[in-house]
């Protein structure tokens, strides 16, 4: 991992099997493993049988004496362990040895012990699977397989119940004209909440499809009868007892409507489906309640955007179709599977009369995705392809919802168009829902309360409930709980703002909430606070986006330098989402727009500049920053400040080979913020001394000086950058040649680095993990993670790591066989390398020119212009194609 600025550092290089031999044999301790990994599994497989139903005498005999190999084994694992405490594998087949040989018990011992050697000699959890492999014996689910992974529990099959089907009579149900799609599971969830409840109302947005899925779960409802009330035109709450009546066929007498219908009804069993309930809410909740009091046998199943909240109401939320994920290469074939894309292209073949061509097919993904997956909105959509292509389609629908309106005459109002299903729901609420849902058109990626109070003010928490009840917003699965808006609502939301003329009002308001939210969370993304406030900051990164793209187009409307002060805030955020570029991009167009702005704010933001600029290996842009930011900071005198663009330089040396220049840069910002007091500083520059160091070659002293952070990152509470200490001191391990404490080491930077989801860390673990599988002569396991590290590096931007992973890479496709896709990965780093001028680390050097030697050994005079092609490919082709040589450069 590389650190700069305020962020931590660390560096790794590569060691592979020197002298450009063939692949080495396994060593004593690999052939010991693999013979017991052997023997063991078998004697589990006999173990497990022996227990098994119908075991018989041979069986049980087999058991029998699997368990006395196990004793065998545990004795020379136990000796083994002694010469190798560090070796998790060693440790993983002892404790299965134990357990066949004495019981759980026993495994439980070994687990203990394994958790103490590794916390004596490491201060980590055990490496490998010991914990997982101890579960699992606990659990009873040790099996066979166990060296693939602990048995899961056993998943019941579900069988589906044999479709029902029995004649209606057509009054009593709408004849759909159209299938179901993509409800199966919804539909079997409704019938069973109709047998466990009496009332259970399907609520969702307008045209989520409620109607049709309480139409298809009636049709299955059997052995009583079925009535159904559409309630669209009934325009007073008072009348909802007249309009079912009229439904069930109940004569009007002249008496209490409510009293004839539980006198028609009394104890008969039936089922009374209730549509469109929600501009009558009263009304039916007045009704239902005293039918389900009087009439024992009645169940009622009612379609409503709120719920009726009557007692023992049950509700069941219709949501949005399921999508394909957006991406390109679908295939219309293939979108058959999904719900909506098939509703989509469904529609669009009745409408057209014909099927939708093979080229619009990620066109169709796309368009599903912008309408959320809503049926209606999909319907509606799919309505206009007989005279708009889908892209058309989209492109038209992003400029005005309306599009979306049914050229049906025939089609309920409510159907008509989506812009009638909203607002006939917003019809239904005060003014402050009504404010508060324009206002919350503008975060496009989702709230939560507090930036819904910050847009509504002291009524927000109140509105958003209300919001929530009318299907209008809907939450998210969270922790913090969120909502959004589905794509076409938002959509018309957004057009009321406009319409309104508040927009800009609640855009600056918006801003300046994302301002608070970023200058607190910078505080906080080190020690304890990380997780949670990187947690915080991912949930709102469309929302910063958002507010950074207004705040650069505002001008006078939006607060003094509101872009420069956001992008500044947002520095570490970006170098630990591994957003490189992106955040480089906003910070120095921002520090161009305000020349003019204060030179303490061109110091923060001048110096997020150039980290971000480091980090992805634009070393003259770090540097013009850093400099920049330097002079900013000795204006303002601060101290702290001015150490961080040290350290800044001090990096960019580093990975341009510099080290005695980056070794002066450090002692610079380790003096400064001694001086200042700044602890987290000092074990930050204590660790990049380190890094430098073992990059040089001095390993004794780098693993004194990674030592030395590590405590000092344990004592500051900082999980994060002692996980950077622990991938420098596997590095480290590696170079000096104990691959035991190097994995161990590595395996835990790994698995903390992959918790908090820092692509960087996880790029350089993988990395350094290849590193040592080469070593070791296991190419296999070594190419799973270097091309593992290699896309994380890619991901981020890292070209500097990248070439030294394809260089790793050249050694494994040399040991493979493979000697001219070796050549071509060299001469892919070479041009990195030449382009961002960072030659090959020093304690690489050597390993790299082992590797070279041998090519020019095994291809003779087709080596350089082997080289070359890959050069001229490019690190893009050769890992995107796996891109062979040219057939004028294949062997033989």
């Amino acid at each position: 991992m590389r650190h700069s600025g305020s962020d931590q550092q660390v560096e790794a290089g590569r060691q592979v099997s020197a002298g450009g031999a063939a692949r080495p044999p396994l060593s004593r301790v690999d052939a010991f493993e693999q013979r017991w990994q052997g023997e063991l599994r078998a004697a589990v497989a006999a173990w497990t049988a022996a227990g098994g139903p119908r075991a018989d005498r041979s069986v049980v005999a087999a058991g029998a004496a699997g368990t006395r190999l196990a004793g065998v084994a545990r004795g020379e694992l136990e000796a083994a362990v002694l010469r190798h405490p560090l070796r998790a594998r060693l440790w993983e087949l002892l404790l299965v040895a134990a357990y066949l040989a004495e019981g759980r018990r026993a495994a439980a011992e070994v687990e203990r012990r394994a958790r103490g050697v590794f916390a004596e000699h490491l201060g980590i959890e055990p490496a490998g699977r010991i914990c997982l492999l101890a579960e699992a014996v606990r659990l009873g689910r040790l099996t066979e397989n166990w060296l693939v992974d602990p048995a899961p529990a056993a998943v019941p099959d579900v069988v589906a119940p044999p479709p029902v089907t029995r004649p209606r009579p057509a009054a009593r149900l709408p004849v759909p004209l159209t299938v179901l799609l993509g409800r199966d599971d919804l539909l079997d969830a409704v019938g069973q909440r109709l047998r466990e409840h009496r009332l259970v109302t399907l609520t969702g947005t307008g045209g989520a499809g409620k109607t049709r899925l309480a139409v298809a779960a009636a049709v299955r409802v059997t052995g009583r009868p079925v009535w159904f009330v559409d309630l669209t035109t009934v325009e007073s709450p008072v009348r909802v007892p007249q309009a079912v009546a009229a439904a069930l066929g109940v004569p009007d007498v002249g008496a209490d409507v409510v009293e004839s219908l539980l006198a028609d009804l009394g104890t008969a069993e039936a089922l009374l489906v209730l549509d469109n309930c929600e501009h009558l809410v009263a009304g039916c909740a007045e009704l239902v309640g005293r039918l389900l009091a009087h009439c024992p046998g009645l169940r009622v199943l009612a379609t409503s955007r709120v719920g009726l909240r009557v007692r023992g109401e049950s509700r069941i939320r219709v949501p949005a179709l399921g999508l394909p994920p957006e991406s390109t290469g679908h295939r219309i074939e293939a979108l058959a599977a999904h719900p909506a894309t098939r509703l989509f292209l469904e529609r669009a073949r009745q409408v057209c009369g014909r099927d939708m061509p093979e080229a619009s097919a990620d066109a169709v993904v796309r368009l599903c995705a912008e309408l959320d997956g809503l049926p209606l909105a999909i319907e509606l959509a799919a309505a206009r392809t007989p005279l708009l292509s889908v892209d058309e389609i989209i492109d038209r629908l992003r400029a005005d919802v309306r599009l979306l309106r049914s050229p049906d005459p025939t089609a309920p109002d409510r159907h008509r168009s989506l812009v009638a299903a909203v607002e006939s729901s917003l019809a239904q609420l005060d003014a402050d829902p009504c404010r508060l849902f324009d206002r919350l058109s503008i975060c496009v990626g989702g709230f939560d309360v507090d930036v819904a109070r910050a847009l509504g003010g002291p009524a927000a928490p109140a509105a958003l409930a209300a919001l929530v009840e009318a299907s209008l917003v809907e939450p998210v699965p969270a922790e913090p709980v969120r909502y959004r808006m589905l794509g076409p609502i938002r959509r018309h939301a957004a057009a009321r703002l406009a319409a309104s003329g508040a927009e800009p009002a609640a855009r600056h308001t918006l801003a300046m909430y994302c301002l608070e939210l970023a200058r607190c969370a910078d505080t906080r993304l080190r020690g304890a606070d990380q997780e949670r406030t990187l947690a915080r900051l991912r949930a709102e990164a469309a929302n910063l986006r958002s507010a950074l793209t207004w705040l650069a187009e505002a001008g006078a409307a939006g607060p003094a330098y509101g872009d420069l002060r956001l992008a500044a805030a947002l520095g570490t955020y970006w170098r630990l989402e591994g957003h490189y570029r992106e955040g480089h991009g906003w910070l120095a167009t921002a520090l161009a727009r305000h020349p003019g702005a204060p030179a303490a704010l061109r110091a923060r933001a001048g110096t997020g500049a150039a980290m971000l600029a480091m980090l992805r290996c634009d070393y003259p842009a770090a540097i013009r920053h850093a400099e920049l930011a330097r002079a900013a900071c000795r204006t303002v005198g601060d101290r702290p400040g001015e150490a961080r663009v040290e350290q800044i330089l001090g990096s960019v040396a580093r990975e341009q080979a510099r080290y005695a220049e980056s070794a002066a840069h450090l002692a610079a910002a380790g003096a400064i913020f001694a001086e200042c007091g700044d602890e987290w500083g000092e074990a930050q520059i204590i660790e990049l001394r380190g890094f430098t160091a073992w990059l040089g070659g001095d390993l004794d002293r780098a693993d004194s000086r990674l030592r030395a952070s590590l405590r000092r990152y344990e004592a500051l509470g900082d999980p994060l950058a002692a996980a950077s200490a622990l991938l420098n001191l596997g590095a480290v391990a590696l170079y000096q040649g104990d691959v035991d404490r190097a994995s161990a080491l590595l395996d835990v930077a790994l698995h903390r680095n992959s918790a908090m989801g820092f692509p960087e860390g996880v790029g350089w673990a993988h990395n350094l993990r290849g590193l040592v599988e080469l070593r070791a002569g296991r190419t296999g396991r070594a190419a799973v993670h270097l091309r593992a590290g290699l896309a994380a590096h890619r991901q981020v931007g890292d070209r500097w790591r990248t070439a030294s992973v394809l260089e790793a890479l050249a050694e494994v496709a040399r040991l493979e066989g493979d000697p001219d896709r070796a050549a071509m990965l060299l001469g892919a780093a070479e041009r990195i390398r030449d382009e961002i001028g960072a030659p090959v680390p020093a304690c690489e050097r050597a390993d790299v020119e082992a590797t070279r030697q041998a090519l020019r050994a095994a291809l003779g005079d087709r080596y350089p212009d082997t080289c070359r092609w890959g050069r001229e490919l490019g690190a893009d082709a050769l890992v995107s194609t796996g891109e062979g040589a040219p057939a004028g450069h294949a062997a033989g």
